[in-house]
């Protein structure tokens, strides 16, 4: 069993049961236990999320963990946001080359952008730092690999594509 969250970041971690998305209004969500070293840690998830109508648009995919027994902060650890709508800026937090940068693209809130050494926690503000993606994606089924690689899951195949609901507004 993980120790740190650093340990629940860094682990190979497999999806302990794969469901489908649910939908919620227009939204798409995803919630799925994961496995390290053959045990489901408790209250470890990788969650995705998307908008129905916005086919391979503003996908994000994240570690959280909601327990008590590991110290160091509950929420989102680590988090991809594939294709967002909005910016965001990193104001003054991070590292030095990222400060002040505009987030208008796919990108990465790490845990390591994101973690207080000092107060042994994360930042505040729901991973406030970020840093680009430099890849480009093309499709689901690749930012599903590149999430898998990022977030040291192993078998992130196992996680189908959303239904997206396509409307041509006629």
């Amino acid at each position: 069993m993980a120790e740190t969250l650093r340990e629940l970041v860094e682990a190979k971690k497999l999806i302990a049961n794969p469901t489908d998305w649910s939908t919620q209004g227009r939204c798409l969500d995803l919630k799925l236990p994961l496995m390290i070293g053959g045990l489901i840690e408790e209250q470890f998830f990788f969650r995705a999320t998307a908008i129905a109508s916005l086919p391979d648009e503003q996908v994000v995919f994240q570690l959280e963990y909601h327990g008590l027994r590991i110290p160091g902060g509950t929420g989102p650890l680590c988090r991809l946001e594939w294709r967002p709508k909005g910016v965001h800026n990193n104001k003054g937090k991070g590292p030095p080359e990222f400060r002040f940068m505009d987030q208008a693209g796919t990108h990465l809130h790490s845990f390591e952008d994101n973690w207080c050494e000092k107060n042994g926690a994360l930042l505040r503000d729901n991973l406030p730092v970020a840093r680009p993606v430099p890849q480009p994606i093309q499709g689901f089924t690749e930012c599903l690999q590149v999430v898998g690689n990022l977030f040291r899951i192993n078998n992130i195949d196992v996680v189908k594509p959303p239904e997206w609901v396509l409307s041509f507004g006629w």
